[in-house]
């Protein structure tokens, strides 16, 4: 998918004029990323191409990003394709940013303030997406892929009927998804399920490649805005940790796997 192209496919659905004009932004694994502006006017497109291996249902997440965007905690989604390949939502330009500068206090209210949200979801439904990643990945038969998931499930079942910790979860929270940080407003919900809090801020910790120290800063934090005992905190952040890993693990070889496949990246 193409600059030219992407305002081609989109022109008559979101009324473009000539004058209209697209950028390519910065994009992940996955995804390519465009910003397209007309007048006044500006729209993030993501375009997911031929993506088989994330097993994301992009349609309920839409739904539930309208959701978000009411709460105003996410962008207005404007259009999805029906083959569900591209994707349109109001751009947010970079906003206002905390009175803090550690972002480990940052990333802590956000995560408090998305757990705190009464929308139900999805579940994130994590032993189910093991084993597509798996079968995606063709690692049935890996032995020590396989014993190390058998060794994990039991954390990972028990963890999610935990109905306490239950909560809606971004599960793919970095620092630079944080576009408000006074606001809370955050993009880049693919990954947004119901799930185990304590998943979502050992993952927040994994992808911000957090120190320990950090990741103790993290959990402090989250316990002064959530009022959750700090021990607790730490504990089970500590306990999800391994399973971070290895969904990691799974995500990246089923990555792999598909762009070898395809012969693209």
């Amino acid at each position: 998918m193409d600059q030219h192209s992407v305002i081609e496919q989109l022109r008559e659905t979101l009324s473009l004029s000539n004058k209209a004009q697209v950028e390519t932004r910065a994009s992940g694994d996955v995804n390519r990323v465009f910003r397209i502006t007309d007048k006044s006017r500006a729209y993030a497109v993501k375009w997911v191409g031929d993506d088989t291996f994330t097993g994301i249902d992009r349609f309920h997440q839409y739904v539930l990003q309208g959701q978000l965007a009411q709460r105003g905690l996410a962008p207005e989604p404007v259009w999805l394709s029906d083959d569900e390949r591209l994707w349109v939502e109001n751009w947010v330009e970079t906003g206002r940013q905390a009175l803090t500068t550690d972002r480990t206090e940052i990333l802590a209210r956000v995560l408090a303030d998305i757990h705190s949200q009464p929308i139900t979801a999805r579940p994130l439904a994590l032993s189910g997406r093991w084993d597509h990643y798996i079968q995606a990945a063709d690692l049935l038969g890996n032995e020590a892929v396989m014993t190390r998931c058998q060794a994990l499930r039991p954390l990972l079942l028990a963890s999610e009927q935990n109905v306490d910790d239950l909560v809606l979860c971004h599960n793919d929270l970095s620092y630079g998804h944080i576009v408000d940080q006074k606001a809370h407003v955050v993009v880049d919900w693919e990954y947004s399920a119901m799930g185990n809090r304590y998943f979502d801020i050992a993952s927040c910790a994994m992808i911000n490649d957090l120190s320990d120290l950090q990741c103790q800063r993290l959990c402090q934090h989250y316990a002064q805005q959530t009022g959750i005992d700090v021990q607790t905190v730490a504990t089970q952040v500590e306990q999800q940790w391994d399973v971070v890993a290895f969904t990691n693990r799974l995500w990246q070889a089923a990555l792999d796997a598909t762009t070898t496949l395809t012969g693209t990246h």
